[in-house]
């Protein structure tokens, strides 16, 4: 479809309108009143064809803004906003979830999990348990007890800190301070 806007006036006084003069000419219209009658005629029809245009269109982008929100509704993680934040520049250490908790709480966290060596296996822990699921412990005094099952993991693995060697102590020292200022 032609948009109307660009659509330039045809000139009327050539051959090819000829007959359209003829039906026109009378007594009182002459050659030059018929052309401009045509032109008139021209503008109209123009005109007319501008408005159906910008009706098609104004229809077309309502039917476009309707498909767009409705894909929105549909995929609200696709359009999801991302939050304008650098990405760190350095390693993310994360200890895991039973050390963290242990430092809320202001207990003794062995050196151990802020090694690399701990951190790689806070990493590779399977984070799927629920935050209220529960484990069953034997406390010292003989008795069972529930605990959250995510302040408990298999200390056989865990190095004691006088067994650490200098290198682990520095590479844990650092991450430690890091996790307690995160976690005051």
């Amino acid at each position: 479809m032609e948009n109307p806007n660009l659509a330039i006036c045809l000139d009327f006084s050539t051959d090819e309108f000829l007959e359209a003069h003829l039906h026109l000419l009378n007594d009182a219209v002459n050659d030059e009143q018929a052309m401009h009658t045509l032109e008139t005629l021209w503008d109209i029809n123009n005109a007319r064809e501008e408005r159906r245009r910008r009706a098609t269109c104004s229809r077309s982008s309502r039917e476009e803004e309707t498909a767009q929100a409705e894909e929105h509704k549909k995929n609200k993680a696709k359009f999801a906003p991302t939050p304008d934040a650098d990405v760190p520049s350095g390693p993310v250490n994360i200890p895991a979830l039973y050390v963290t908790w242990k430092l809320k709480k202001g207990d003794y966290c062995e050196l151990y999990f802020f090694t690399n060596n701990g951190l790689a296996e806070a990493e590779s822990l399977d984070l799927s348990l629920d935050d209220e699921a529960l484990t069953l412990l034997k406390a010292d005094n003989g008795q069972h007890v529930w605990i959250p099952a995510l302040t408990m993991r298999d200390k056989s693995a865990v190095i004691k800190d006088e067994n650490l060697t200098w290198e682990q102590v520095g590479e844990a020292t650092i991450c430690l301070l890091n996790a307690m200022r995160e976690h005051e």
